[in-house]
């Protein structure tokens, strides 16, 4: 994995910092300590965004705001984000009929990035630890509800990329994945679930990161979550009377050409839950899904 420079990280949590509170001017001194950095190492990266439109200086207090540069990005950003317009509403329903968040993952090179959470209006609920705005690496033992539409040879470089952050023999990989791949893509919904004698994702993820950290060092908590979980997440055939404890329950939503446009998920079950329940919850989310390609005028690849 790529690592991005120093400066990099700054300018990160710097944006991050002032879109958190987009009202409050922060002066030099208060972003160098939030950066963790001295004010001369913070003062020439502050006055190269200036100049850029990035930031604005307040002339009164001094402090900087985000600048008029960025209102053209979030415009683009928002119009790259239709789909999980198209599916907001519908992950209201989701989030309340199943008291559990609703999450949007959309799909951005080899990551799937948070385009939306949903909380129920009974009150906050877990997200597995993700944060609006994450990212998370498309690899084994997490994806299978995308990797079930994949061609053959993305579905390779997926087991492949499994393969190495597991330490599991590709040809293995794929015998133990290619049943459940069937499965999921024929009832159009992948339910996770992981042991829940181990620690928890969401406490792994908080452990990883530590409270309030973006950049660099967030993808690299969550891409070591991902690694610790067990090759056996992905359930294939769900027996009724069995009881699961779902991270996820999850179904993709198509933009016309079957390209994937956004993944919705509830997740974080707190309770384990019969398999006809998980059915159920299933076939609610692949319904939301389905509308979501209806709208987006889309529909499914005709063939993996």
């Amino acid at each position: 994995m790529a690592r991005s420079s120093p400066q990099t990280e700054r300018i990160v949590m710097l944006m991050q910092l002032l879109t958190d509170q987009p009202t409050t001017a922060r002066s030099l001194a208060d972003i160098a300590r939030h950066l963790g950095v001295s004010k001369p190492t913070c003062y020439p990266m502050v006055i190269a965004l200036t100049e850029a439109g990035w930031l604005l200086r307040d002339p009164v207090s001094k402090g900087y705001r985000l600048g008029p540069a960025v209102v053209p990005i979030g415009d683009a950003a928002s119009r790259a984000m239709a789909p999980v317009e198209v599916a907001r509403p519908l992950m209201r329903d989701l989030a309340d009929d199943s008291d559990m968040a609703a999450i949007a993952f959309v799909p951005t090179g080899a990551d799937l990035a948070i385009g939306e959470i949903v909380q129920p209006v009974t009150g906050r609920r877990g997200t597995l630890g993700l944060r609006l705005g994450d990212t998370l690496e498309i690899a084994p033992p997490l994806g299978a509800g995308l990797a079930a539409w994949y061609s053959p040879d993305r579905l390779d470089e997926w087991l492949l990329l499994g393969a190495d952050h597991v330490g599991v023999d590709h040809a293995e990989l794929r015998e133990l994945y290619r049943p459940m791949l069937e499965v999921i893509r024929a009832r159009g919904y992948a339910v996770e679930c992981a042991d829940q004698r181990e620690q928890s994702l969401s406490a792994t993820v908080a452990g990883l990161r530590g409270m309030g950290v973006a950049g660099q060092r967030a993808v690299t908590a969550l891409r070591e979550a991902q690694r610790r979980l067990p090759t056996d997440v992905v359930v294939g055939e769900i027996d009724a009377d069995t009881e699961y404890r779902p991270i996820s329950v999850n179904a993709v939503a198509f933009a016309p050409g079957g390209v994937p446009a956004v993944i919705l998920a509830i997740v974080d079950a707190r309770t384990s839950l019969s398999g006809r329940e998980v059915i159920g919850l299933g076939e609610k989310v692949r319904a939301a899904a389905d509308a979501v390609t209806e709208g987006l005028g889309g529909a499914p690849p005709v063939q993996p």
